[in-house]
């Protein structure tokens, strides 16, 4: 069993509250959360005795909220030993700059070391215990940043952030031709043809999508790009930009009729900079990761 402890003092506007609605306003607690604390004597307390979540709280009282989680019921990862680039981390969070060509997360058809699989080594050596969260998804040949939350609680907070619009998440890609407009908005629906599992193209019945991206500097045959996302489906700026006439450079799967890759053996897509919330103190984080050197040497070489 693993806790975490989470401490909030009343304030004056406070006064009055239910604990209930402190925990969901200021704590962000789901209602599964809430019920999860409640079951245990510690679960929720002020200034250190038992309440129920009806209770009136007042300006100066302190509550404790011990959030209990059973490792046991999350999947096992294996920890095995490998070099980690970790950009940021605390009691809460992960940060890792991924290298292109590493599954985040451990498949029954790939028998091979993860992202997750060095995490939890990491974790092991550091004596923690965690499940293994990641927030968000960065395909396998896409390198950069990506954010794990260290307890369900963070995780959920995290993924929450994502949905709502809050995490701010911007990639740099290698995408191929000249552009014409240097910035622009491409608002088209995405979704899987029939029959497919893995190829997404543009669909009138697709999940709504939206990429906004920028022309950091043109090439004569292709260009370095700023994309950011206001929606996370599959796959969402290689089809996009495949959509637009600028299939990203070394893309396999929507780029294979590109008459040159420029060098590029892997898709030219890079999570750059991203910037949340802290789950627990609500403090505005912002991080970032260096081009890779296979796409700077792209960029340089042309």
């Amino acid at each position: 069993m693993s806790e975490r402890n989470l401490e909030y003092t009343i304030t004056q506007e406070d006064t009055g509250k239910i604990v209930k609605d402190i925990l969901k306003e200021i704590l962000h607690m789901s209602r599964r959360e809430i019920s999860h604390a409640k079951a245990f004597d510690d679960g929720i307390l002020i200034d250190g005795r038992h309440v129920n979540v009806i209770y009136k709280v007042t300006s100066g009282e302190v509550l404790h909220v011990t959030i209990h989680e059973n490792l046991e019921d999350s999947s096992y990862i294996e920890p095995i030993e490998g070099a980690l680039d970790i950009v940021y981390e605390d009691e809460d969070i992960i940060v890792v700059n991924k290298p292109a060509g590493m599954l985040v997360h451990p498949l029954k058809s790939h028998a091979v070391a993860t992202l997750s699989n060095y995490i939890a080594w990491h974790f092991e050596q550091s004596g923690e215990r965690h499940a293994l969260r990641p927030v968000g998804r960065l395909d396998r040949e896409t390198s950069g940043l990506i954010v794990f939350g260290k307890n369900r609680f963070s995780a959920n907070i995290l993924n929450d952030q994502s949905i709502n619009g809050i995490k701010v998440k911007e990639y740099l890609a290698l995408c191929s031709g000249f552009f014409d407009k240097p910035i622009g908005l491409v608002d088209a629906p995405i979704g899987l043809p029939p029959g497919v599992k893995m190829v997404r193209e543009i669909r009138e019945d697709g999940d709504p999508s939206l990429t906004h991206y920028e022309v950091i500097e043109q090439k004569e045959g292709f260009a370095l790009v700023k994309l950011r996302l206001e929606t996370g489906r599959t796959h969402q700026i290689r089809v996009h930009m495949k959509s637009i006439g600028h299939a990203l450079l070394g893309d396999g799967l929507y780029g294979a009729d590109l008459p040159s890759w420029y060098g590029m053996e892997r898709v030219a897509l890079h999570s750059s900079h991203m910037e949340i919330m802290h789950p627990v103190s609500g403090r505005k984080l912002s991080f970032d990761a260096d081009i890779p050197y296979d796409m700077q040497k792209t960029l340089s070489a042309y």
